[in-house]
Formats: C-alpha cells, structure tokens, sequence
C-alpha cells in the first residue's frame, strides 16, 4: 500500500463475493454505479471517460432549468457551502435529467445534490395537483431540493434523483443536536440511508432513494414508481387545497419544517413566502383526503387515469391511503441492521502513513448486492464505532475509519479494536454487537 494508502472494505460473506466492483462501493440499495462509457439514463447521451454523477429531479413532473450543484462533505457530516470548491455543477434539462462531471476525481465520500433556480433564467416545475390550470410553477431563489450521493468512490454514479421526500430525508438527518444518543445531524452514509427508510415509512411506502416518481403532470419526465408519486400529488393537493400558489413554496415549507426538530409537524408555523399556516403532515386524515380528493373523478386536474375507485380495500393504493389516514410519528420504528462489513485481519502501514475504511451496518436486500445503509463509520449515525488502539498516540483512528501512523512509530505490530453496536439512547436501529480485531503492521 506504501506509505499514504486507501484501504477499501470487502464483507467477508459469500452472497457478497462479487464485491469490490462499482456496484457494491456504492454501498447502497440499487444506487448501480457505472464506469464512463456504461449506460444512459433515459434520452441523455454517456460521454466516455469522465466521471460523473447522473439523476433526475422529479416532483411527479418534471423540474426543468435548474442549477444542479455537487457539493463536498466534511468528515464530521457538515456540508461545504463553498462555492468555490464545489465538486460539479451543471443543469437539469427539461425531461429533469442532470449530468454532471467530477471535477475532483479523488475525492471520496459523501456528496450533497443541490438543486435551486438557475440565475438570470426561469426554472420551472410540474406540479400534478394543477397540471391542467397551471402545469408549471417558478422556483424562485430562496427554493431548494436535496439529495445525496451516499459514498463517492472512484466510480460514476447513476439514479441520484431528487424529489421533495429525498429534500425531506436530508434536513431531518440534518436536524439532530444530540439530545438523542448524542448524534449531531448531518449528511452521511448511514444517516441518509436510514432518514430516506423513516420518510418513506411516513408516507407509507418502501423506498425513497434511487426510485424514480412517475410523471402525474404530463410533463415529459422519467420515471415508474407510482406510489411515490401518489404520495407527492397529494401533499402537491394539500398545498394547493390549503391556497398556496406556488408549490415550490410548500416544498420549502417541507424542508424547513424537517429541519428545525426531524418532524413533519408544522412546527414553522407558516408555510414560507404566504400567509398560510403549515399544516401538521403526522396528523390523521390530512394527507389521505387529500389523496382522494386529488384522485376524485370529478378532478379536472387530474391527468392521470386512475381514480379513487381503484383504491379498495387491499388494493396497493387502498394500503397507501390507509397509512396516510393515520396518525403518524417519523422514525417510530426501528430498522434492524444484519451485515457488518468487516476489517481484514491485518493492514499494512509505512510510518506517518495512514489507510481510509469503509465499514457500514447494513440491512441486506435479498441474496445480490443491494441494501440499505443505517449507520457508517464516516460522519454522524445512529450506529456507533468504538475503536482503541494499544499505542494512542502512534496508531489511532480518526474521523472517517482513517487509520494513521504519526511519524516515528517503531517498526512493529500494533492491535486497533473495533466494536459496531447500536448506539445506546436511541430507538432508530437495532442490530448484533460485533466486535473486530486489526493488527496494523507498521513498516
């Protein structure tokens, strides 16, 4: 490895065997990694060679004209707003589609997705609640949408779509102080894993991150998951039946309203640039009514075909509107983490050298690959690392799973001790202790 190395992490399973690939550094369920040249989302061309990062901003319509911004991620879970050490920026076309170049191609980590209204120019988005009356309403400056790319590791990186619901996931890992198992908020692996899994359980569905909405607006985006837009047409109703213009509005109201205390209450007190009172998203009935009042047969803004006759008692949008009608609480269940992916038994590291890990708890999703992330050795978590280490102070870990060697460390074997375990005072994950011996070789 030499002196300065990168120390990726395999699992020592066999359903993960064909790790240490694209796919898997991902590290997250159906994010499918590409190299330069692979495949197109959509009508988008693949230029050969360099890296990229590529998704599609979708409200159930199409977002259009938007600045898309790549955005570092510090080791602690912090995001850095520095617009002048951005990791690639670019725009949304108009089907929604982003697609952009590294400009660091050694960066590795975390990164964020901002999307916000482009400078000097009009960006729109399709809004399936008004799609017939006023299809397109404005994103002004003080809008936002969120994503995240969970791990950037040396490969390009498809299915990075943002929606309203990803914004969401984002602000509440964003919200935490530590009053819950000590965790400060912000963007990481693990975080972001496990807020995208609380969000979509709060609006009854499985999944949020790398699906795609349908497009209810007729708008000319991508995309085939139809709950997920059922979801976003009805809170685009509430917003609508509540007198809110311009839906970017509500969306912000959404974020801001995720961001102050991790909850969908109306906490804000107002939605943003209106008059009009943020409606509590957790209470019964609310978002539910919505739904079938969007889905109503006499809706003339509904361009889709299907009613609320097609949603019947165990028909999936019956269920859907089900959990919509109760009450609700984010994060009141807990996720159960069942794969560690686990240290080598040993590494090797020249003096004042160090190595960077990846070790992430993991709900595994059937036999492939795929899997959601919940806790992660790189920034804020649920999950907790433990590391000691026989010489503090010459072989330690620092933020990130970096293993480092100061200079002047004698030659010899030195034991870093790691045990992975829930963190104690909170709810949210669930999952074996593991505990995992490293014997750092220092050469």
């Amino acid at each position: 490895m030499g002196s300065v190395g990168r120390l990726v992490v395999c699992a020592a399973m066999v359903a993960l065997a064909s790790a240490c690939t694209g796919d898997f550094d991902q590290r997250v369920d159906e994010a499918r990694q590409i190299s330069g040249g692979g495949g197109s989302t959509g009508t988008l061309p693949n230029p050969k060679g360099d890296l990229f990062i590529r998704g599609v901003i979708s409200t159930a319509g199409t977002v259009r004209n938007a600045s898309v911004t790549l955005r570092r991620v510090f080791s602690d879970g912090t995001v850095n707003w520095d617009d002048a050490d951005i990791l690639g920026a670019g725009i949304s076309f108009s089907n929604g589609i982003y697609q952009l170049t590294l400009y660091d191609d050694d960066y590795r980590g975390p990164i964020l997705v901002e999307v916000r209204a482009r400078t000097g120019s009009v960006t729109e988005g399709a809004n399936p609640a008004t799609a017939v009356s006023n299809k397109y309403h404005r994103m002004d400056s003080s809008h936002y949408l969120y994503s995240v790319v969970p791990m950037f590791d040396g490969y390009s990186v498809e299915n990075v779509h943002v929606t309203p619901l990803t914004t969401t996931a984002v602000m509440r890992g964003m919200s935490f102080d530590g009053s819950i198992a000590g965790v400060t908020g912000g963007v990481g692996t693990g975080m972001f894993g496990l807020m995208c899994k609380q969000v979509a359980e709060f609006f009854g569905l499985n999944y949020i991150r790398a699906r795609l909405p349908r497009d209810f607006a007729k708008s000319g985006s991508f995309g085939d998951q139809t709950l997920y837009s059922h979801v976003l047409a009805a809170l685009a109703q509430v917003a609508k039946d509540a007198g809110v213009s311009n839906y970017w509005d509500f969306w912000l109201g959404m974020a801001l309203d995720a961001g102050d205390d991790g909850e969908l209450n109306g906490s804000i007190g107002f939605v943003p640039n209106t008059g009009v009172v943020m409606p509590d998203l957790s209470q019964s009935a609310l978002v539910g009514n919505a739904l079938m009042n969007y889905l109503d047969p006499s809706n003339s803004e509904r361009v889709i075909s299907t009613t609320s006759n097609s949603a019947g008692p165990g028909t999936s949008l019956g269920q859907l509107v089900a959990v919509l009608d109760s009450a609700r609480t984010m994060g009141s269940g807990t996720v159960v983490y069942d794969t560690n992916l686990r240290l080598p038994g040993s590494i090797t590291i020249g003096d004042g050298g160090q190595a960077q890990t990846f070790i992430i708890t993991l709900d595994q999703l059937g036999s492939g690959i795929n899997f959601e992330a919940y806790g992660d050795s790189a920034g804020p978590s649920f999950v907790e690392y433990l590391w000691t280490s026989t010489a503090p102070g010459m072989v330690d870990v620092q933020d990130y799973g970096r293993i480092t060697v100061a200079p002047g460390t004698p030659n010899g074997n030195y034991t870093l001790n790691l045990t992975i375990r829930p963190a104690i005072g909170q709810s949210y994950v669930t999952g074996p202790q593991s505990n995992h011996t490293v014997t750092v070789k220092v050469r």
